[in-house]
């Protein structure tokens, strides 16, 4: 048998055995430290066998093949102690029992398994991050002032983060097992039998006849997709091999079009029910039920997807680009012979709202979308179907979930060490008391750190190095974790590293460092939001209904104002003091407690200056035209 033909079939079967053990937990769930230990170490050589070594590397061919197939066994060997030592792991005492050598040598290959699939799913970033607190951990007691602490010996290290399910087989692990398998196979199983391209093509007949109909139909798209998909990245996969080339049909340079696939990929993760498998560590994270964070990220994400919405519109109408053609639209398929496959997204929403647990409706909703395609002709698959979908769902998980355990690493060491708490004194120090000085501090941070990270990696630092400083500062523990987990989504647009920008960058071959400057650019209306909910809870959904729609309709009145600011339009083109008066009244909006008198005089003021736009400024100066379609289009971020 070839090496090509033994890597085809060794990696098709660790696949479907994965997919099977993950399965199984929904039935027959096996021990905790059991089902993480197995869980981690398949996906690892999954991992293994899904990216390998370059063949054509400095290594040489022979060496690269030697170096995946021992990185598969060694996996193996690992699973099978963890299942034979499961028991004495869970009877013992941790911290007191003692460390057998088997264990920290457990430890030593299994942590550079995990750093070596780490570089391999998610690059360089996030490794040095893991080495580094590995480091600290074995070297704190040889730092000075107040990052210094006694350290941690080799049998600590191991205890704290292979033998008990903290460390790699933590909260991340669990969750990944619990509750992203499901729903990643719920978004394989709906994408793969045709739902994907259904919400494409439904954004296409919703907004394509609209004025930038193009970059509308992009954002739909992404929206849409984003409720079944957990990443910004396959988002941009998904989404923007149609809508790309369909903005530059309409007039968009390259890189205008690949940024607003980016930033609406990007949004994405914030639209429940799945919100880029965010929700479900949050969930563990507060002790909270998954439709609690589910309904509070909804007026987040539709305030999101508005605001560039509105931005778009205005962009097109300063411009005249953006509108597609009719012969474009006549392309999309029918739409009514395939809305029955919606009944699947309905369904699993139904059955969360009615009370059921997350991983539950995820599981049966999975089962509708397998039949309901079947009730047509038109839409059935064939059955080797079912086959691509178990490969598709292992390896995704695989290549999800070893970031998702390594990041146990972090949280085990800045926990026991109380790292965590160090930095919550800095930052408050740092902020010098004042929330909002702490609050773009800790953006700044979330930027950083989120860049080249996956969001759920992001925000899980983010949850244990700067959320316990914001609800130290009075902030409500669900608003301090919607911060932070807002500002590590659009990481992933902001330079210097922007995955989901140079993903859309590689589908419009366009300049990748501009694409994210402008995707930042168009994003930018949405970096006031964040403020607005951990200044006023309501907008979580968190109190009457009435005044939660209320606070709603002012946060939307905020970002048109905050687009207005930036595109210096309005019906007609505004001076530079009309616009700092938008921005002053957004400020104002986001910033003042919802529903307080004076928030109720900045509603007004708003709309003053709207009707100013569109009643008194035409009058005074002549509507300005948008300039001709085809014209040559600005490339500055605001555009």
């Amino acid at each position: 048998m070839s090496y090509s033909k033994f890597h085809w079939a060794l990696r098709v079967a660790l696949s479907l055995a994965y997919f099977a053990f993950l399965l199984k937990q929904f039935f027959w769930p096996d021990p905790p430290l059991m089902a993480a230990s197995v869980h981690v170490f398949t996906a690892m050589a999954i991992t293994a066998l899904v990216l390998p070594l370059k063949e054509d590397g400095p290594l040489g061919t022979i060496l690269t093949r030697l170096i995946d197939v021992v990185i598969v066994a060694a996996c193996l060997v690992i699973v099978a102690h963890f299942f034979v030592a499961t028991e004495r792991l869970e009877m013992r005492l941790a911290y007191i029992d003692d460390v057998y050598l088997v264990d920290k040598a457990t430890f030593i290959v299994g942590m550079l398994l995990l750093l070596e699939g780490v570089r391999r799913c998610v690059g360089w970033s996030l490794l040095l991050m893991i080495v580094l607190f590995l480091a600290y951990a074995f070297l704190g007691s040889y730092l000075p002032g107040a990052l210094g602490f006694s350290g941690f010996n080799l049998a600590e290290v191991t205890d704290m983060i292979t033998m008990n399910t903290d460390g790699i087989f933590g909260i991340t692990s669990a969750t990944a097992i619990n509750f992203v398998f499901y729903f990643i196979m719920f978004g394989a199983i709906f994408a793969l039998t045709g739902g994907g391209q259904l919400f494409i093509d439904l954004a296409m007949m919703a907004a394509g006849r609209l004025t930038g109909g193009a970059a509308k139909a992009a954002l739909i798209g992404s929206a849409l997709f984003g409720t079944i998909s957990g990443s910004a990245v396959s988002n941009v996969a998904a989404v923007g091999v149609l809508t790309i080339p369909l903005m530059r049909r309409s007039g968009y340079t390259a890189e205008q079009a690949a940024a607003t696939e980016a930033i609406g990929s990007t949004g994405g993760q914030l639209m429940p029910p799945v919100m880029g498998i965010a929700a479900f560590v949050m969930a563990d994270l507060l002790g909270i039920p998954y439709t609690r964070i589910a309904l509070a990220g909804l007026i987040p994400a539709v305030a999101f997807y508005f605001a560039l919405f509105v931005v778009v519109d205005l962009r097109a109408r300063k411009s005249g680009v953006g509108t597609v053609s009719a012969d474009l639209l006549q392309v999309v398929a029918p739409i009514m012979p395939r809305l029955h496959l919606l009944a699947s997204p309905l369904f699993l929403l139904a059955l969360l709202f009615m009370g059921y647990s997350a991983p539950f409706a995820a599981f049966y909703a999975s089962i509708v979308a397998l039949l309901v395609p079947l009730i047509f002709k038109r839409t059935r698959y064939n059955i080797r179907k079912l086959y691509e979908i178990s490969l598709d769902v292992a390896q995704q998980m695989a290549l999800l979930s070893i970031p998702l355990a390594t990041i146990g690493v972090i949280m085990a060491v800045a926990t026991q060490s109380n790292l965590a708490l160090k930095f919550v004194t800095g930052l408050t120090l740092l902020g010098g008391g004042h929330l909002y000085l702490s609050l773009i501090l800790i953006v700044l941070g979330c930027l950083v750190m989120g860049m080249g990270l996956p969001t759920v990696a992001a925000y899980i630092i983010g949850s244990v190095m700067f959320v316990p400083a914001l609800v130290d500062m009075g902030v409500d523990r669900l608003a301090a974790n919607f911060f932070v987990m807002y500002f590590c989504v659009l990481s992933m647009v902001t330079p210097p590293v922007a995955l989901a920008s140079f993903a859309a960058a590689g589908v419009a071959k366009a300049d990748t460092m501009k694409t994210a400057m402008l995707a930042t650019g168009i994003g930018a209306v949405s970096f006031l939001m964040p403020f607005g909910f951990v200044n006023d809870p309501i907008l979580l959904w968190s109190g009457p209904v009435p005044d939660i729609l209320l606070a709603f309709f002012g946060m939307l009145c905020a970002t048109v104002a905050w687009a207005v600011f930036i595109q210096g339009y309005l019906h007609v083109h505004i001076s530079w003091i009309e616009r700092i008066l938008f921005l002053i009244v957004c400020v104002g909006i986001v910033l003042v407690k919802s529903l307080e008198p004076s928030w109720f005089m900045l509603l007004a003021a708003f709309w003053c200056l709207v009707g100013w736009c569109f009643l008194v400024r035409p009058k005074l100066t002549g509507r300005q035209a948008p300039v001709a379609a085809g014209a040559p289009q600005p490339t500055s971020g605001t555009e």
